[in-house]
């Protein structure tokens, strides 16, 4: 069985930031958003366009009514939270899926709620891991990370693999 994973726009956006989502896909998972991330939130992916995520694998999920509501209790619990963050959240739990988020907030209320939850760099280590990408792309695109300030990825988890690949 191959696992699954659902992703936050956070981690789309990144790999897309970087022209690295072909090669995300590469990875022996697949992965998956609900329909309203797909809809509301994957608007400006750089070079990529939705049709491209779908060309990809990328599966688009509805939720069911329970999932709907499973979504609102996460928020009504977790102010913090976006509902299309909830909609991902409740994907993951009510499947068994994994978790892909960039944000903390989003990490913590899955750890809490016992969700397996990864994140960016979770995905690169499998990608240099399965081969899909060289040690040097890598450590380009973690440096292209590091000084991204808009980017969320721990600065010093960052750094530290960035000088792993350099020795």
């Amino acid at each position: 069985m191959v696992r699954v994973l659902v992703s936050d726009s956070s981690v789309l956006i990144e790999f897309s930031k970087r022209g690295l989502l072909e090669e995300m896909f590469r990875l022996p998972f697949e992965f998956a958003v609900p329909d309203l991330l797909f809809e509301e939130e994957l608007i400006d992916l750089g070079t990529y366009s939705r049709d491209d995520l779908h060309r990809f694998g990328l599966r688009v999920e509805a939720l069911d009514p329970i999932g709907v509501t499973t979504a609102q209790s996460y928020q009504l619990m977790r102010k913090c939270l976006s509902l299309v963050d909830c909609f991902a959240l409740a994907l993951a739990s009510g499947k068994g899926y994994t978790l892909l988020t960039g944000d903390k907030a989003m990490r913590t209320f899955a750890e809490v709620e016992e969700i397996e939850v990864h994140g960016v760099l979770w995905l690169v280590d499998h990608m240099l891991a399965a081969g899909v990408m060289s040690a040097a792309d890598v450590q380009e695109a973690l440096i292209s990370m590091r000084d991204d300030p808009r980017c969320h990825v721990p600065a010093q988890e960052l750094a530290r693999r960035i000088r792993q690949l350099s020795e």
